[in-house]
């Protein structure tokens, strides 16, 4: 399956997305905004060259290396922290405004993230996953963008979905003692029928954006072209975390469009308000 044009009206995406679990935009980015984005992964590229050879992961980047021994970058942690051009990126009008006709008007970042995957590498395959279960919330208004920096195509890694399996909640995934994620999903059978597969091509500058109950999956890049990708993930402003962690991270909760409402819907409509910020009483007006 090609990126093809999808529905134009914001109730139209809404409408597709919530049958689909998923919705792409070609489009989003023109030439010189990629460009920008390009040039600042080439910065970012460089920077990591002073890590030495023997470092698997930093606090900014994690290394894989080639079936033939050669280390690359494999992700970049945080990007918005990192460089301006991918702290732009999340406020993107184009990007905001059809994160809105998906999940309402008042928007928060939860992370941010770059995914690469170097020509002939090999590596940097994903297994079918979910993204509710790293981060579970009280909703599920919780959308991946992933937006491309290269061209996306299924000799380079792709990403890979099967429509309409969000509808089914959140699978189990298993997880290692330390808690660190296995990329395996404890019951196979959802992803056995491979005719349920789809291959979510992109150009550079397209967009796509999936629920966060959308399985999915890509390949390692046996191409000879690299496939970068900048994953924003947005919630709705009232869509509260659930879990502990993540709080630390650049971005967590920065409110991207609308307000802060300080409550918290759950699954069932019941909304639970929470506290304000409590003023720091040693601090005057004026």
């Amino acid at each position: 399956m090609t990126i093809t044009e999808r529905p134009r009206t914001a109730a139209e995406q809404k409408a597709y997305y919530d049958e689909h679990g998923y919705i792409t935009f070609p489009e989003m980015l023109g030439a010189s905004e990629v460009a920008v984005l390009q040039a600042a992964l080439a910065e970012l590229l460089d920077k990591a060259r002073v890590v030495p050879d023997d470092v698997a992961m930093t606090d900014v980047y994690s290394f894989t290396r080639s079936d033939t021994g050669e280390r690359h970058v494999r992700r970049i942690f945080n990007p918005i922290a990192h460089h301006q051009a991918f702290y732009d990126l999340v406020f993107h009008p184009g990007i905001v405004d059809a994160v809105e006709s998906l999940i309402g008007p008042d928007i928060q970042l939860h992370h941010t993230k770059l995914n690469l995957k170097p020509p002939a590498s090999g590596q940097a395959r994903f297994e079918w996953h979910q993204d509710y279960p790293f981060f579970p919330h009280s909703n599920y208004d919780l959308v991946a963008v992933a937006v491309h920096i290269d061209e996306s195509t299924e000799e380079n890694g792709c990403l890979r979905v099967i429509p309409g399996v969000h509808k089914l909640g959140p699978r189990e995934h298993a997880f290692s003692a330390d808690g660190a994620f296995s990329s395996q999903l404890k019951d196979q059978s959802f992803i056995l029928d491979e005719s349920r597969w789809a291959s979510v091509t992109s150009p550079a500058g397209g967009v796509e954006m999936h629920h966060c109950n959308m399985l999915h999956s890509s390949t390692a890049n046996r191409g000879v072209k690299p496939r970068s990708t900048v994953i924003i993930q947005y919630r709705a402003a009232d869509n509260v975390q659930l879990s502990p962690d993540w709080p630390d991270r650049p971005g967590f909760g920065l409110q991207i469009r609308g307000v802060n409402p300080y409550r918290a819907r759950l699954f069932d409509g019941t909304i639970v308000q929470l506290p304000t910020p409590i003023k720091d009483p040693t601090q005057r007006d004026g």
